[in-house]
């Protein structure tokens, strides 16, 4: 007999869960040490003319596709040439499973479903759905049901990933009958989420899409229709998202998808997640999933338990936690599509203007300019209206804050909602962040609240307890909120050496470079507003952080802050007692140095490095003129 390997596979809500099989001691299975591993025994049973054969074979390669490290060796394997026909065979039950088992490997990003799409996945795949007759306004069974919902999220995987398993999406021409899943009421809640959810990717800069989607009714309906659990709000949210990637529906609703999405921000989920305590704690987290035994001999593939079996009726704790995960998900849509529509209309003058020749002038050297005088320049009058009238602001900033402690000792028994809390706080603090670069400070607020806003994540930051992406997320917001103080230089007037040195010390300490960056920039910006003896203490650990930075762009960032300080004060006696001539001219070694490595990686951030490099010379040469001075 072979061993028996114990899986986690697949839990009844159909979210994907990553984890290793539980070897038994003692090394390989007997049919691996023969010679015919795992995949090779699921390729023989794939291949035989019996349909339990097949149905083993494919729940078994479910389970290892769920395991990351196998992932690999299925791509380079006949597996899934083998497995791809059977998305189209005659059995219903062969059809569901080869979805499913294809739906676990399509979510390890885009190069496997780059490869999924290569070994012509989609060929199957789209016959597979064209098959439906969805103009009947519902499935002849759960079991049809259940293929066309794993057949969806697969197309949805694929599409997020690789821009030709769009354009084959495009030339089904499958979309308007797509369209009618967005109907709950006849297809029911799961499947129009799904459906929403595939819609929401291919509508993104897809234009061969929009037409067909700004004639849709049900978009504006969805978004209009009173919703009585939180799923329907997030279907609702989903519509305004579609609405939001076609531009003409976005510019024409966007006091709608504004007001229709009020609703779902006012919502306080952390009261939610304190009233289903008992139910989070009933339920089992999703990294508990039932255990799959798979004997892997060559000759017997049996298991215990499938991976798609026949779904069994929720537990009305189970039921609780769904509608819950379906709130957070709508919550962060909605501060990504506040996000999308907050951004200017003059973010391409925006870029272009910064992509400049080294030979160019640039008049300032604050790269950020002044975002206090910008305003709401570029946005549609209705959106800063609409903003300002809903408290989007206020909601925003309320939900960004950290959760209770006694909350966060719930949610370390489920793993899921964890994840997706934090992933909305992200959200939260992005989207404040994007507000503070495009609005005024009147309707953010005032330059007092801004302030009490940097205070109040400055406490958060120097905790230390965050994960990176909060962390990041923080920073980047303290650093749009400070860039609107610059001009209110007496509110830092009781900032003492000793908050100066938090954030001097949370700079020098860490070791995620965006997170650098933002304090390094923030500590820029603060050198135009303290006195003299704390703009000595910046200049000074400013010089050495960048003597020390391994990675250009952060150098520049870096560069750019320092002669931020010297943008509107000369500071001579600073410029004297630290010998900046010497270190500055030894900096500018170091920057050219790194510009010859590091030129063929500069991507996106050429004309930003650029930039700084000419802006550089000239601070260079300003320097050198202080000092003969």
């Amino acid at each position: 007999m072979g061993k028996t390997r114990k899986v986690k596979t697949r839990n009844p809500s159909g979210m994907d869960t990553s984890t290793g099989l539980d070897i038994d001691a003692g090394g390989g299975t007997e049919g691996e040490m023969e010679g015919c591993g795992p995949i090779e025994a699921i390729c023989l049973h794939l291949q035989r003319p019996d349909v339990e054969d097949k149905l083993n074979g494919l729940h078994s390669f479910a389970v290892l596709a769920l395991r990351k490290e196998k992932v690999r060796e299925i791509c380079e394997s006949e597996l899934v040439r083998i497995a791809a026909p059977l998305l189209c065979d005659k059995e219903s039950a062969i059809r569901d499973a080869a979805a499913g088992a294809f739906r676990n490997l399509s979510v390890f990003g885009s190069e496997v479903c780059d490869f999924l799409v290569d070994n012509d996945i989609l060929t199957a795949l789209l016959s597979l759905l064209l098959e439906y007759d969805l103009a009947k306004g519902g499935f002849e069974s759960e079991l049809q049901a259940d293929i066309f919902l794993q057949a969806i999220h697969l197309l949805r995987n694929l599409c997020e990933s690789s821009p030709t398993a769009t354009e084959a999406f495009n030339q089904a021409n499958f979309l308007g009958r797509l369209l009618l899943c967005l109907d709950y009421r006849k297809f029911g809640l799961e499947i129009s989420l799904s459906v929403a959810q595939l819609v929401l990717v291919i509508s993104e800069n897809n234009s061969s899409s929009w037409n067909l989607l700004a004639s849709a009714g049900i978009l504006p309906e969805l978004l209009a229709t009173p919703a009585e659990n939180h799923g329907q709000l997030y279907l609702s949210a989903l519509a305004a998202g579609i609405l939001c990637n076609v531009p003409a529906c976005s510019a024409a609703h966007t006091k709608e998808i504004l007001n229709g999405l009020d609703p779902l921000l006012s919502i306080d989920a952390q009261a939610q997640l304190g009233n289903c305590r008992t139910q989070i704690q009933d339920v089992k987290s999703k990294n508990e999933a039932p255990v799959l035994e798979i004997s892997m001999e060559t000759e017997e593939l049996t298991e215990t338990q499938t991976v798609n079996e026949p779904k069994s009726g929720q537990s009305d704790a189970e039921a609780v936690l769904k509608d819950l995960e379906h709130l957070l998900d709508a919550q962060r849509l909605v501060a990504e599509i506040i996000t999308n529509l907050g951004s200017s209309d003059d973010q391409s003058n925006w870029d272009s203007a910064s992509d400049q020749s080294e030979t160019e002038s640039v008049a300032d050297y604050d790269m950020e300019e002044d975002a206090e005088d910008s305003g709401a320049g570029g946005l549609p009058a209705n959106f800063v209206e609409t903003i300002k009238l809903n408290n989007v602001v206020q909601k925003l900033w309320l939900k960004a804050q950290p959760l209770d402690p006694t909350l966060e000792k719930v949610l370390d028994q489920h793993e899921n909602l964890r994840e997706k809390v934090s992933k909305l706080r992200v959200s939260y603090l992005i989207c404040l962040q994007n507000l503070c670069n495009v609005l005024s400070v009147e309707d953010l607020g005032g330059h007092t609240e801004i302030y009490n806003m940097w205070m109040n994540l400055g406490q958060q930051a120097f905790k230390g307890s965050e994960e990176a992406p909060v962390m990041e997320a923080i920073t980047s917001l303290m650093r749009s909120t400070l860039s609107l103080l610059k001009s209110r230089r007496e509110l830092f007037g009781q900032m003492t050496e000793n908050d100066l040195n938090m954030i001097i010390e949370g700079a020098s300490k860490c070791t995620v470079m965006d997170i650098r960056v933002n304090w390094n920039r923030m500590l820029g910006t603060l050198g135009s507003l303290l006195p003299e003896p704390l703009v000595k203490a910046i200049v000074l650990f400013l010089l050495n952080a960048c003597s020390h930075e391994q990675d250009l762009w952060a150098l520049s960032e870096g560069l750019d802050a320092l002669m931020d300080i010297f943008a509107v004060e000369d500071w001579p006696q600073i410029i004297a007692e630290l010998q900046m001539c010497e270190r500055i001219q030894a900096l500018e070694e170091i920057f050219k140095s790194k510009l010859r490595q590091q030129r063929r990686e500069l991507k996106e951030r050429r004309a930003t490095i650029y930039t700084v490099k000419t802006n550089f010379a000239r601070f260079v040469a300003y320097l050198n003129k202080n000092c003969k001075q």
